[in-house]
């Protein structure tokens, strides 16, 4: 099993296939020569589901590629970095078009066998490809969704149990009915939803395959609703080990085992003499948009620095105004950004004439793993290095010369830079100065991070161990690593809201080593145009024990504070991204001539640092 995603045994071919008016982006992997014994068409989940397989999939066309066959791997219509948005119309239609086209693309190239492979509703589209093919060679399907029903039911619990969007969906123990659905990184619309109610696996007509491989999650039992369908025809059953883990956004986790499986199966089933492929002459940039007012809008995959990290470039067909936009991902989401704001975001600039790219961090992703890094990991030491080596690529007569715009633990590595590299201007969205970097153990902390001092480490630590003698060993050692990282005053603040701003402020002045007001202030002085986005949940740790000091940020001319009071901290409802997206184009599009005199007016001199 290949477990390292820097194979030289494979071609990675980023692509975009499909309608000239409606182009889909998506990577062919292939043995180094293209001879193939067959080819796989990956089809991904919905939503944040597709956010959290990514990786994996990626893994998995690796090891394919390297076992002799072709892959590719895609974006539906309207999803990732595919032309198109979530709330056109006829979305089933689109993404099954999208799973059509893609399996094409493969069969014209001369694949002499072909397989498909879905998880969970990629599944179900897969297994509708299949039927409308009259049967493939192999297919796949990994925990998939039965039918289109049963995924808006189970979407709706999510939300509910999220406390959102009550207003959106009707009773959890009801049918999907004609209200839209807000998935967890996707809204369906009423027409996507009244199309996916009706999509049923077993009611599809036809021969799904040759072969079939079932994979399901550990502990569950076969559906029967599947077994009845599937009689009559030659199948596997498998487990999908790790697959509650796949699916956790926190967590990710990539299913070696199932990868190995599923691999093992489909080099197998597709045995056969081998070709040499005969590919179209595939396109280096598209035109993903077409505003109605303004010229067209183009992309185009880059590879940036040494390290060569994946990158797209969104850009106006014209001359691009102003600086560069650089996008920078949170945890380990790859270069879409959480529920795909950032193509949302970066059309949007695009439109108003800017040039932006958002990238993948190395080890996620696209991008390669740098030597002696744990590939797909949140909030790796290495990704502050990434954003500035993206900056050098992108403008390499002046790295410094962008706009760095970060999410989360994407805005902490945009606020390290920028103290490292001062660039034209940051804006970053609900970021995180508390936490703790996998970095290795001595090491100093970085500059931007709220820490404990350390006499107060040394007194208080011994003490907390004390205490949780008796307990698990886990409690006291996460208490230590809270007061370490300075995340026990906001705790203890949540607890006890009674507590005086006073008390706070002399906790920030005696027992803290920084804070965040103190680096923003830090970053002002030095001439960036600052914007900080927030929801009250990401702003109240930011402030607290700093309310005087942030007011005093708030008259400084190069800073702003855009308070959202409905954002949560992982925007996943379209209207709270659709709000971020407005709040960011606004000042983006409207500071130009501020973010052109940043440096030429130097410090803004908003007051010393703790």
């Amino acid at each position: 099993m290949v477990e390292n995603p820097d194979s030289t045994a494979v071609e990675a071919t980023p692509l975009w296939f499909g309608p000239d008016d409606r182009p889909l982006f998506g990577w062919l992997h292939t043995p180094v020569g293209g001879v193939v014994r067959g080819g796989v068409v990956l089809c991904q989940p919905l939503g944040i589901e597709a956010i959290c397989t990514y990786f994996s999939y990626r893994l998995l066309a690796e090891e394919l590629a390297g076992r002799g066959l072709a892959v590719l791997r895609f974006d539906y219509d309207g999803t990732g970095d595919s032309a198109g948005n979530e709330t056109d119309p006829d979305r089933l239609d689109a993404w099954l078009d999208s799973v059509s086209a893609a399996t094409d693309f493969l069969l014209d190239a001369g694949v002499p066998r072909c397989g498909l492979l879905g998880i969970r509703m990629g599944g179900l589209f897969a297994a509708a490809e299949a039927c409308r093919r009259g049967g493939v060679d192999a297919l796949v399907l990994w925990d998939t969704c039965l039918s289109g029903r049963s995924f808006l039911r189970e979407q709706r619990f999510l939300r509910l149990l999220s406390g959102t969007g009550h207003d959106q969906v009707a009773e959890a123990d009801g049918e999907p009915g004609d209200e839209a659905v807000e998935a967890p990184g996707l809204r369906i619309e009423p027409e996507t939803v009244k199309a996916l109610s009706d999509l049923d696996l077993g009611r599809m007509a036809g021969t799904l395959a040759t072969r079939t491989l079932v994979l399901t999650p550990p502990g569950s039992s076969r559906p029967r609703r599947l077994e009845r369908r599937l009689e009559g025809t030659e199948v596997d059953w498998q487990e999908a080990t790790g697959q509650s883990d796949l699916l956790d956004s926190a967590l990710q986790a990539t299913p070696f085992e199932t990868i190995g499986r599923a691999a093992d199966w489909l080099s197998g089933a597709l045995e056969g003499e081998p070709v040499t492929m005969v590919l179209p002459t595939v396109a280096t940039t598209a035109v993903v948009e077409r505003p109605t007012a303004g010229g067209p809008i183009v992309e185009r995959p880059v590879d940036l620095g040494p390290l060569r990290l994946f990158g797209i470039v969104t850009e106006p067909a014209g001359d691009p105004t102003g600086p560069t936009i650089v996008l920078v991902n949170e945890g380990n989401t790859h270069h879409i950004g959480q529920a795909r704001i950032w193509v949302d975001l970066a059309r949007t600039l695009a439109a108003s004439g800017l040039r932006v790219l958002r990238f993948d961090l190395s080890g996620n992703g696209d991008s390669r793993t740098r030597p002696g890094q744990t590939a797909h990991v949140a909030r790796a030491p290495e990704a502050i290095d990434d954003v500035y080596e993206a900056m050098v690529a992108i403008a390499p007569d002046h790295p410094t010369d962008v706009v760095l715009v970060g999410f989360c633990s994407g805005a902490y590595q945009v606020i390290e830079q920028a103290l490292a590299h001062p660039p034209r201007g940051i804006c970053v969205i609900n970021p995180t100065f508390s936490f703790a970097p996998p970095e290795p153990a001595g090491t100093a902390p970085r500059p931007a991070r709220q820490v404990t001092r350390r006499w107060v480490m040394r007194a208080v630590a011994p003490a907390l161990r004390w205490l949780g003698r008796g307990r698990d060993p886990a409690d006291p050692e996460r208490w230590v690593t809270a007061l370490e990282v300075g995340t026990w005053p906001e705790s203890i603040a949540t607890r006890h809201p009674g507590i005086p701003s006073a008390v706070w402020w002399a906790v920030n002045h005696a027992l803290l080593a920084n804070t965040g007001v103190a680096t923003l202030e830090q970053i002002l002085d030095s001439g960036v145009d600052t914007m900080l986005v927030c929801g009250p949940g990401d702003l109240h740790p930011i402030t607290l024990g700093s309310e005087g000091r942030m007011r005093r940020l708030e008259k400084a001319p190069r800073f702003t504070l855009a308070r959202l009071d409905e954002l949560d901290h992982a925007s996943w409802a379209r209207h709270q991204r659709e709000t971020l997206i407005a709040v960011v184009d606004a000042h983006l599009t409207t500071s130009s001539e501020r973010l052109d005199g940043a440096r030429d007016r130097g410090a803004v001199g908003v007051g010393p640092s703790v």
